[in-house]
């Protein structure tokens, strides 16, 4: 892929190009409106086809997944039923819809957003690959942009998450993925154990993201983390409490991973210095779910009956697609009013609404207690007697990282 030399220009950054897309009727036929003609507009398409290049994606492959007549038709119906995310047909995008207003703050952040992207080439902030708005004929507007998908089509997902940071109104909510439902924070007992190079790499990505967002007075944005369990080498789980589809899909995976070696101080560092390396994308981790007890000894909000439910364990190790998503909103005049509701009945550092400053704080100490530095001595009356010592998260990082 040849990628373009030139500058980008801040006329680029405020550039738009309006093209008609146009298809035969019986392609449309459930389309409202009867349209079979489309007005299209992209919103600083040079950036955008920037982004893309760095990424390898091929414009034209971008143009196919997204301008394709079934992903038309879902985005325009979409338009009557308010803000949907929709994937492409090939899954490898994320297209949501959005308020006019919304189009705005991106477009005025784009120009930071741009140059954090060069600046950091592992930066966990989704991508970015298009701004949009369609019309089919005789229709209204319909506004949209275009995410990367952050987790593979090709692979088996165990669970997806959503988190913030907070607790209320974080419960799961009915999006599902991968015929599996996304859970919030409220549902969220595991913590993940990195080494501690990796992980003293990734919370200064996430610390480095979470100043751009703040300094742009962004909030409200969440880690979505989608979890691929790879090798598990020690299953204690009291089966009172122990979901069964969770215990199925831990059965159905191999258990020889005692022979995996450890990497060296100058692989971890190795891996870490690839060019295009992304924390988010296939990430080694020892994954140990504790039920609710452990993440709730350091959450204020959770109930004495989750603490006490079961001091049983999972430990097993996992493979971690995750980024940070949903980062267009700012703490206008209805989120301080929503701020300021919600205080009045609840603690204000539970709630999701606080200013972007409290916001990138609260996010970063939640990461820190989610991702933690592996020791060998961690939970080791839990491992299965005669389970190797080096079966931990250097054995997950033995597998391949994808580096994209």
């Amino acid at each position: 892929m040849e990628i373009l030399k030139e500058e980008l220009s801040p006329a680029d950054f405020k550039a738009t190009k309006s093209n008609r897309i146009r298809y035969s009727r019986n392609d449309f036929r459930q389309l409202p409106y009867f349209a079979t003609d489309f007005e299209w507009k992209d919103y600083s398409p040079a950036v955008f086809r920037r982004i893309l290049e760095l990424d390898s994606i091929e414009y034209s492959d971008y143009q196919l997944s997204v301008c394709g007549d079934e992903t038309l038709k879902e985005v325009t119906l979409s338009g009557k039923l308010g803000m949907v995310f929709l994937l492409s047909n090939d899954k490898r995008f994320i297209l949501k819809t959005l308020r006019k207003s919304e189009v705005k703050i991106y477009l005025e952040m784009l120009p930071n957003y741009y140059d954090h992207l060069m600046k950091y080439g592992s930066s966990l902030l989704a991508k970015l690959y298009g701004l949009h708005v369609v019309r089919p004929a005789g229709g209204v507007k319909v506004y949209f942009v275009v995410f990367g998908n952050v987790i593979p089509s090709d692979i088996c997902i165990f669970e997806h998450y959503d988190l913030k940071g907070s607790s209320k109104g974080r419960a799961e909510n009915k999006v599902i993925i991968q015929e599996r439902p996304v859970h919030k924070d409220m549902d969220f007992d595991f913590r993940f154990y990195l080494d501690p190079l990796v992980r003293d790499q990734l919370l200064a990505q996430i610390k480095t993201d979470c100043e751009f967002l703040e300094s742009e007075g962004v909030m409200d944005y969440s880690l979505f983390l989608a979890i691929q369990i790879e090798s598990p080498h020690q299953v204690s789980v009291d089966k009172r409490t122990s979901r069964r589809t969770d215990k199925e899909i831990i059965d159905d995976t191999s258990e020889g991973s005692d022979e995996s070696s450890e990497l060296t101080l100058a692989d971890i560092c190795d891996l870490l210095d690839r060019p295009g390396f992304r924390f988010g994308a296939s990430l080694p981790a020892r994954a140990v779910r504790a039920f609710k007890k452990e993440m709730g000894n350091s959450r204020s909000n959770r109930s004495r009956n989750s603490r006490a439910q079961s001091s049983a364990q999972e430990c097993f190790n996992v493979l971690l697609f995750f980024g940070i998503v949903d980062i267009c909103q700012n703490y206008n005049m209805r989120k301080r009013l929503e701020h300021a509701c919600k205080s009045i009945k609840y603690d204000s550092k539970s709630i999701a609404t606080v200013n972007p400053k409290a916001y990138s704080s609260r996010f970063q100490e939640f990461m820190s207690e989610v991702f933690l530095p592996e020791v060998s001595d961690d939970f080791s009356d839990s491992r299965v007697s005669g389970a190797s010592s080096s079966n931990r998260v250097s054995a997950a990082s033995s597998s391949k990282i994808s580096v994209r």
